[in-house]
């Protein structure tokens, strides 16, 4: 049962993780552009109300991600080589978390409480361009918690062997791997030919 629930704890990581930056590439290539067009007039989609409800969204996922990483930490910890790549995402995951809480959302915030009708301004333009150009390089750092979270998921023994046994069959279905082939790599993945 153990390594059933740690498999879908990973799982369930990946998923959420891949929404976390389809959700971030969605916002860099959809919503930011419009927003940062003419502020503060264009802080339209932002405002609570009328805008984009972005929390709606961020909240889960983030909920998401920290339960399935603690859950698959716990579940794998005694297998050394996934428990270090989800530490390695872990890590890249909690740096981009912290950047945004220290500067992304309050100025997030910020740019929602300022009224639509104020009169643009140089300093809020500048702040909007430096939120938009430091907000590309936390995609980066998902990226590779998504990374290590995928070779975690890999590298368990269990998702190995069920991989394998996958592909084989396959391969086997499609005609593109003999029969011995498919048996010798199932062999090698079972660690028998070592």
């Amino acid at each position: 049962m153990k390594p059933h629930l740690a498999q879908w704890s990973l799982i369930l990581l990946c998923f959420s993780m891949a929404a976390a930056i389809g959700g971030g590439l969605y916002e860099h290539i959809v919503l930011t552009p419009l927003w940062r067009k003419s502020p503060p007039a264009s802080f339209a989609i932002l405002q609570p109300g009328t805008g984009v409800p972005l929390q709606r969204f961020w909240i889960p996922v983030h909920a998401a991600i920290t339960l399935f990483v603690f859950l698959a930490l716990v579940l794998t910890w005694r297998d050394p080589s996934v428990r270090r790549l989800l530490l390695i995402g872990l890590g890249s995951y909690i740096v981009m978390r912290v950047w945004s809480g220290l500067y992304f959302i309050p100025e997030m915030l910020a740019f929602q409480k300022i009224p639509l009708d104020t009169a643009p301004s140089a300093e809020l333009s500048a702040r909007v361009s430096k939120w938009n150009f430091w907000s590309w390089f936390r995609e980066p750092l998902d990226a590779v918690a998504f990374l290590c979270f995928l070779l975690a998921l890999y590298e368990m023994k269990g998702s190995r062997v069920a991989l394998s046994s996958l592909g084989a069959d396959l391969s086997e279905r499609t005609g593109v791997i003999a029969g011995l082939h498919a048996q010798e790599l199932h062999r090698t993945i079972k660690g028998e030919n070592t």
